[in-house]
């Protein structure tokens, strides 16, 4: 599979639209957690993406059908004055929602005022009912007292607050208190996201990862639980393959890496998605290289062409499937960590279902 970032002449007549671009604003974190994908740390190079550099690309992306943005890190509130700069850029210049992933912690009053006019969401990382759960996954002592200390006040100033978790081994049975306790605080909605086998999580990912068997019983708990509260349970594509009783993120019925979103890391490194962030042999280009425009990536890189071209024309084992569009042969991610091949359909699958 091509990753390079020589372009090849686009065999598509109509120019494919980029609507939603997650932007890591930097690799620094004040957390350490065990299972972070962008494998973010306290001490990072200066070499990050400038705000020039960002606005640059956004509006490089609004050209190309930008409709949403989200804003992400490591940590953005460890880079406050580009964060602010870059949120005036998207609302006063582009028009388009921003959604923030944040741990909560740095999080002021301040920040609390603007973020309820300019963000239309933001989302709190939590990972456990209990401190001793989170900040063992976090590696941070006191955090978890932090992030529920800056949910209650965002709560408290009218943002639109959201909650995500990440089921392991270390949490999965605190997934159900954690989910009544955010509930009870006023947050209506909950995202559940799968393990991904990327950054840090990559190295234990077997050892953290539920089993099968693991993974059928807390679906169905989320199914039960979801009828006691007043909080939506939702996944996105890929967390719903694993968890069927979430409900369907809106838009997220299928894989939508490289079909209308990016990812693009603190260092310029553009992404299918979130997922394969830092993974290099899904990494689409750099947007420093010489000659190399986000525009151009989008529109002729081999990794994108081959996802699009896997999406639209499988391999023959799913062609006559009938619910091949609910699994789209597996992630990519997953199979790459898996069995080393990106471009092969999911082993374990059964299929193909005919009936």
């Amino acid at each position: 599979m091509g990753t390079n970032s020589k372009k090849k002449e686009s065999t598509h007549t109509k120019i494919r639209r980029l609507e939603h671009v997650d932007i890591e604003l930097t690799k620094k974190c004040n957390l350490d957690c065990v299972h972070c994908s962008a494998r973010a740390r306290k001490n990072v190079g200066s070499d990050e993406l400038s705000a020039d550099e960002t606005e640059k690309l956004l509006n490089e992306a609004k050209s190309l059908g930008l409709e949403s943005v989200g804003l992400t890190g490591g940590e953005p509130f460890l880079c406050r004055e580009k964060l602010m700069r870059i949120l005036d850029f998207c609302n006063s210049e582009l028009n388009v929602p921003v959604h923030i992933h944040t741990n909560g912690i740095l999080i002021d009053r301040r920040d609390m005022e603007k973020i309820g006019n300019v963000v239309s969401e933001i989302t709190i990382a939590l990972y456990g009912s209990n401190a001793r759960t989170h900040d063992f996954i976090t590696q941070v002592k006191g955090s978890m007292k932090s992030t529920w200390r800056s949910l209650n006040g965002l709560m408290r100033s009218g943002a639109n607050v959201s909650v995500y978790t990440v089921p392991m081994k270390y949490n999965m049975h605190e997934i159900l208190p954690l989910i009544r306790k955010v509930s009870d605080a006023g947050v209506k909605r909950i995202r559940i996201l799968s393990l991904s086998p990327t950054g840090r999580a990559k190295e234990k990912f077997d050892e953290m990862s539920l089993n099968n068997d693991e993974v059928k019983w807390l679906n169905r708990e989320m199914g039960k639980g979801q009828k006691r509260i007043d909080t939506e349970l939702c996944g996105g594509f890929c967390t719903s393959q694993f968890y069927p009783e979430l409900r369907m993120l809106p838009g997220h019925d299928s894989c939508l890496a490289g079909e209308n979103r990016v990812h693009i890391d603190a260092f310029g490194t553009v992404f299918p998605c979130t997922a394969s962030s830092g993974t290099v042999m899904f990494a689409a280009g750099n947007l420093r290289d010489e000659d190399c425009t986000l525009s151009e990536l989008w529109q002729q890189s081999p990794l994108f062409q081959f996802i699009r071209k896997f999406h639209s024309n499988p391999p023959e084992k799913c062609q006559k499937c009938r619910i091949y569009k609910s699994c789209m042969s597996g992630c990519r991610v997953m199979m790459a960590y898996k069995y080393g091949d990106a471009t092969i359909a999911d082993p374990e699958c059964k299929g193909p279902i005919t009936k």
